[in-house]
């Protein structure tokens, strides 16, 4: 078990590989997999409030905003200060970024069935079940608990 975090490490390399060629097949090469949950959070409700996308995907907020201002600039998203309140940035796709559900749909599911591949319902249960332990240790940690 000692091994954990560098198999952890090495499986998402190859996971974040397996993207970019799925990306690429698609005709997406301008697009990272970091933008991936950002574009299915937006996919999912919309317009989202900058702070809100950040927390949704468990990201710094000066991370999102970088991933944003990548997506904006390829036409993908657009950004909007909030009448009410101008500290609040709305981010929502536009139409381009609205076109790009369906391929994300379809290499979502490929990394789905690669990632499951050989492995039953129980089996895929007890490693979530050990993956979410394992990220709440490294949280409590974090925040200063005795490890």
């Amino acid at each position: 078990m000692r091994g954990t975090v560098n198999q952890l490490a090495r499986t998402l390399g190859l996971a974040n590989r397996f993207l970019l060629e799925q990306l690429e097949q698609y005709g997406l090469a301008g697009i990272a997999p970091s933008h991936g949950d950002i574009l299915v959070q937006l996919f999912a409700h919309g317009e989202l409030p900058m702070s809100e996308l950040a927390q949704r995907i468990g990201r710094d907020p000066s991370t999102v905003t970088a991933l944003v201002r990548k997506l904006a600039a390829g036409g993908y998203v657009s950004t909007a200060k909030l009448p009410e309140d101008k500290r609040v940035t709305l981010v929502a796709l536009t139409e381009r970024g609205r076109g790009l559900q369906p391929a994300f749909e379809s290499i979502s599911d490929a990394l789905a069935d690669v990632q499951c591949r050989g492995l039953d319902d129980g089996e895929l249960e007890a490693l979530d079940r050990a993956l979410r332990t394992m990220q709440e240790n490294f949280e409590t940690a974090l925040e200063g608990e005795p490890a």
